[in-house]
């Protein structure tokens, strides 16, 4: 079992919210999911090649991190994790005029395999990007196990 990621748009943070409550709800947002990269910050590196340095911040698990051991159940132990993305991302991705480039640039930097296919989900997440930025939406991804 790998780490999965979802990166989507959601007018703001209550509605994610909401769909953290019920994760029958995550599918309903206009996004694209990636399992091959993100913990090691790739996408960091992609919105780079965009123009921008990713601001993000974690929304859920909401509060400080917990010292110690949590109990089963608990947000810290189950996920998802999920984090907004700054404007200055969104508009940077959404902005983006040669994505067919600048996704095979970051696939050779990243040694990711199936090019195509990342050419194809860079496409995607600007999509969802543009969407995004012309609703005045936010940026969000999420983490789960």
């Amino acid at each position: 079992m790998g780490v999965y990621f979802d990166y989507f748009r959601a007018p703001d943070v209550a509605v994610v919210l909401r769909g953290v409550s019920d994760r029958a709800a995550f599918p309903a947002f206009d996004g694209v999911s990636a399992k091959w990269f993100a913990l090691d910050g790739a996408v960091d590196r992609l919105v780079g090649l965009a123009g921008h340095e990713v601001v993000e911040r974690r929304v859920w698990p909401a509060g400080p991190e917990p010292d110690g051991p949590v109990a089963a159940g608990d947000p810290w132990l189950t996920g998802p994790f999920v984090y907004e993305w700054d404007a200055g991302t969104r508009d940077a991705l959404a902005l983006l005029s040669d994505v067919d480039g600048v996704a095979r640039r970051w696939a050779r930097e990243e040694e990711l395999d199936e090019v195509d296919a990342v050419v194809a989900w860079v496409g995607a997440l600007v999509r969802v990007a543009r969407a995004a930025r012309d609703a005045d939406e936010v940026l969000f991804y999420s983490m789960a196990g």
